[in-house]
C-alpha cells in the first residue's frame, strides 16, 4: 500500500467516528456565537473592530482547543487500534511498520492543520459578517498569519508527545493526562532553571517563537527566554526534539509484539 492509500484509511477511520467534524462544527459555531454575542450586546467593542480583529481574538481565544484536539486524536490514533484490536489487521496489509506509524502521524497533522484553517476562515467569514473591514483595525491578515505559524511548531511538538505516548504506553487517557501536563509543567520547570545557561536547550524554553518578530503587534512586546537565542536557534531545537520523538515512537513500533 502507498502512503497515501494508508492516510486516506486514516482519515476514512477518524472520519467514521465523526470525531473531527463534530470539532470542526463546534469550531464555527463557538466563533458564530461569540460574533453574535459581540455584535447584539456588546456594541461598544462592535464598533470599533473589523474582522482582523475579531480573527485575532478568535485566534488567541479558541487556539487552546485545537491544541486539545490535537492531543487526543495524536494519542487516540493508536491506543483505539490497540483497544479494539484493529492493529493485527493493519500490521497483516503489505506495508512497512514504519509507513503505517508515518502514515497516522502524518494524518494527524493533516488534521490539526485543517482545524486551523475551518478557524481562521470562519473567524474571516464571520467577523466580515458582522463587523464588516474596519480600516483602523490594529492587525493585517500578514499579521495574523504570523502568529498562528509562530505557534505551530509549539503545537506540533505536544501532539508529538501525545503520539508518542500513545505508541509506547497504550493508555489514551494517560497519553492525554501526560501530554497536557507537560504543555503547563514544562513552562513553569523551564522558568525555575533559567538560571542555568543550559536550560535554553530545553524545548519549552523555545516555544514561543512570536517573540522573535520584530512587529509588537505579533511578539506582544515578549523577549527571548535568554539573550543571544534566535528564532533559528529555538525552530531547530523544536524540530530536533519532535524529530528524537518520532524516532524513537517508531523504533519502539517496529520492535514491539503485537499479541
Amino acid at each position: 500500500m502507498t502512503l497515501f492509500s494508508l492516510m486516506a484509511n486514516e482519515i476514512m477511520k477518524i472520519n467514521s467516528k465523526r470525531q473531527s467534524w463534530n470539532f470542526f462544527v463546534f469550531l464555527f459555531v463557538a466563533v458564530l456565537a461569540i460574533g453574535l454575542t459581540v455584535a447584539l450586546f456588546i456594541t461598544q467593542l462592535a464598533e470599533s473592530i473589523g474582522y482582523r480583529s475579531f480573527t485575532g481574538f478568535m485566534i488567541t481565544g479558541l487556539e487552546f482547543f485545537i491544541l486539545i484536539f490535537a492531543v487526543v486524536i495524536g494519542a487516540q490514533i493508536f491506543t483505539d487500534e490497540y483497544k479494539d484490536g484493529t492493529i493485527k489487521q493493519l500490521l497483516i496489509r503489505p506495508a512497512s511498520r514504519s509507513a503505517v506509524l508515518l502514515s497516522k502521524y502524518l494524518t494527524i497533522l493533516l488534521m490539526m492543520l485543517l482545524a486551523y484553517a475551518v478557524l481562521i476562515v470562519s473567524a474571516i467569514v464571520i467577523g466580515l459578517v458582522l463587523f464588516g473591514n474596519n480600516p483602523s483595525d490594529a492587525l493585517s491578515l500578514g499579521q495574523l498569519l504570523k502568529s498562528v505559524l509562530y505557534s505551530l511548531p509549539g503545537t506540533i511538538f505536544i501532539m508529538t508527545v501525545s503520539f508518542f505516548l500513545g505508541v509506547v504506553i497504550k493508555s489514551l487517557g494517560l497519553a492525554i493526562s501526560i501530554a497536557v501536563v507537560a504543555n503547563f509543567g514544562g513552562t513553569l520547570i523551564t522558568s525555575f532553571l533559567g538560571r542555568y545557561s543550559w536550560s535554553k536547550y530545553i524545548v519549552f524554553a523555545n516555544l514561543n517563537m512570536s517573540v522573535y518578530d520584530k512587529d509588537p503587534a505579533v511578539s506582544g512586546g515578549g523577549s527571548p527566554f535568554m539573550p543571544g537565542m534566535t528564532f533559528g536557534f529555538s525552530l531547530t531545537v523544536v524540530l530536533l526534539y519532535i524529530l528524537a520523538l518520532y524516532l524513537l515512537a517508531n523504533l519502539i513500533f517496529a520492535k514491539r509484539d503485537i499479541q
